[in-house]
């Protein structure tokens, strides 16, 4: 009750009682309190705006102004001791709130659709996509992973781009959001076969996340039935990280990236036990916890001396984490890891342009592209890769085959007569240096394009450019690209009624950019967590049990 509303004893108190939008009961003075009065303590009580609600009592609107303009009293509006109020909320709150929803149920349809989209075209039966992304999947070791059939492939990556959208939820404080989208990653990962994510930590990290979310809502009694997660975390990370930690250390050439990671799970652990009445075994899991936690805090002054160095800030606080803070192991780290983000980049580039060179040759009968290895491997013996790469698509790259196909001359003649049959080829994307050099010539952008795509060299480009005739359209004598129905691949891109570009036309691509940017391929990201919410989670339950257990103690003494 208000201390500012004037009271005396003919200030009757009565209690209401409210149902509907919220519910509760609270005690008014009926002669001093307006209509506005009420409608103001009870949206402070409802956590509603006070424009935001309507009041209904014995069938009539409660209005803050009386007709004729008087203010009357609750009781002279006709409220007594005892009354009801039925509370709604006002038509635009309504539809703005039924509209948040919509708009979040419609993202998470999007978020589905797309990775849905991005796994079948990931699919190892397709050895080229038809867009840009190239998911490329790896155990803790950094080697490729096997799978025994497509299904377990795409749910694997349906698995992993859902949880690193999760993540990125996460990352903005969307826990509810996240928990919808993780909620979809478990359950793609369980389509998959269990000796493949036995491969991996994937699980067992979406695992911590779960609960993570749960306690930063603070969903107590999801919580306290939570024990199991971890425990499958626990377990997971066992064998991905071996029993103390030393697969793990040996995968990262004996650094210690899982140091954060781990003071998360066992913080998780202790609230878990905390909230199931288990004292003892929470403050075990926080104590640890809080020794790790101490480990990972790093001084300015050494983060300093790194970007003194030439190092990034972020590459410094993560080298002196995961080195213990020894300084020259941190800079080695750094080195090292720029290294490997290197090679990493070279080898990403290196399989691009094997991708486009595979678009431009096509599939052979069985619907596979061009073994770039073995084609390099003909090449090398001195014959032309286009002739080549038609012998290898005409023996569905049987490399002894193609060999024999190369060396036989009518063969041979039969192979470059089918290369000259074919209408020309216009590659992918073409390279933005090579065209910009082009245009510096005084080409015309869009020629120097076509002549890019259709070479196999920035030279070669050039000289076609040369050799057309002045003023004349590149495609004027030359067929239109098809679809080749026998599975030769020919690229499709002036077919908009073509199943390539049908496809593409009806990808959400802002999602799917939006996906993909939150795969990073760094295999340290899982573990580079800021955990400055974890200690302070800490010193809270260490807090809580140290005041359980001084009560605990009064008592016992009491009793004595």
């Amino acid at each position: 009750m208000r201390d500012d509303v004037a009271s005396g004893s003919s200030d009757a108190q009565a209690r209401l009682r409210v149902a509907g939008a919220w519910a509760g009961k609270l005690e008014v003075p009926l002669d001093t309190w307006t209509v506005a009065n009420l409608r103001v303590e009870i949206a402070r009580l409802a956590g509603f705006g006070a424009d935001s609600i309507n009041m209904i009592c014995a069938g009539r609107i409660l209005k803050d102004d009386a007709a004729g303009g008087g203010v009357r009293s609750l009781r002279e509006v006709g409220i007594a001791d005892d009354s009801k109020i039925l509370l709604t909320r006002s038509g635009v709150q309504q539809a703005a709130a039924v509209n948040s929803e919509k708009q979040r149920a419609d993202r998470l349809a999007r978020i589905k659709a797309a990775v849905d989209a991005m796994a079948k075209r990931s699919s190892e039966e397709d050895d080229y996509p038809v867009d840009n992304f190239d998911i490329q999947l790896e155990n803790q070791s950094g080697e490729k992973l096997q799978f025994s059939s497509d299904d377990d492939r795409k749910a694997l990556v349906m698995g992993l781009m859902l949880h690193s959208k999760a993540r990125s939820l996460l990352q903005q404080n969307l826990y509810d959001e996240a928990l919808e989208v993780l909620a979809m990653a478990e359950e793609a990962f369980s389509l998959c076969d269990r000796k493949i994510l036995e491969a991996v930590d994937n699980v067992a990290l979406l695992q911590i996340d779960t609960v993570w979310s749960l306690f930063m809502l603070r969903d107590i009694a999801r919580l306290a039935v939570a024990r199991e997660r971890l425990k499958k975390a626990r377990e997971g990370l066992l064998r991905s990280h071996g029993k103390n930690l030393e697969r793990l250390r040996v995968l990262q050439g004996g650094f210690c990236p899982e140091l954060a990671l781990y003071v998360r799970l066992e913080l998780l652990e202790g609230v878990v036990a905390y909230h199931s009445g288990l004292l003892d075994a929470a403050q075990h899991s926080l104590l640890s916890a809080q020794r790790k936690f101490h480990q990972l805090q790093v001084s300015d002054e050494a983060v300093a001396s790194l970007a003194g160095m030439g190092f990034s800030l972020t590459e410094s606080r993560r080298a002196l984490r995961v080195s213990g803070q020894d300084m020259q192991r941190a800079v080695d780290f750094v080195v090292d890891d720029r290294h490997r983000k290197s090679q990493k980049l070279e080898d990403d580039r290196r399989r691009q342009q094997e991708r486009r060179e595979q678009k431009r040759y096509g599939k052979t009968l069985g619907g596979k592209a061009v073994d770039i290895g073995k084609l390099s491997e003909l090449a090398s013996l001195g014959y032309n890769r286009r002739v080549a790469a038609e012998a290898l698509k005409q023996s569905e790259n049987d490399r002894d085959m193609a060999l024999e196909m190369l060396l036989n001359p009518a063969s041979l003649a039969t192979l470059q007569v089918c290369l000259d049959c074919q209408p020309h080829q216009l590659k992918g994307p073409v390279d933005e240096t090579a065209l910009a050099e082009l245009m510096s010539m005084g080409f015309d952008q869009e020629k120097a394009m076509k002549a890019l795509q259709r070479s196999e060299s920035t030279a070669q480009a050039i000289e076609r450019l040369l050799q057309a005739p002045v003023g004349s359209n590149d495609d004027s004598q030359r067929p239109a690209p098809v679809t080749d129905s026998s599975g030769s691949g020919q690229d499709l891109p002036s077919r908009p009624d073509s199943p390539v570009s049908m496809e593409l036309d009806s990808r959400d691509e802002e999602m799917e950019q939006d996906i993909a940017q939150n795969v990073t391929g760094d295999p340290l990201a899982e573990y580079d967590i800021e955990v400055h919410k974890e200690g302070e989670a800490i010193s809270e339950y260490l807090g809580l049990l140290k005041s359980i257990r001084s009560s605990t103690s009064k008592s016992t003494i009491n009793s004595l």
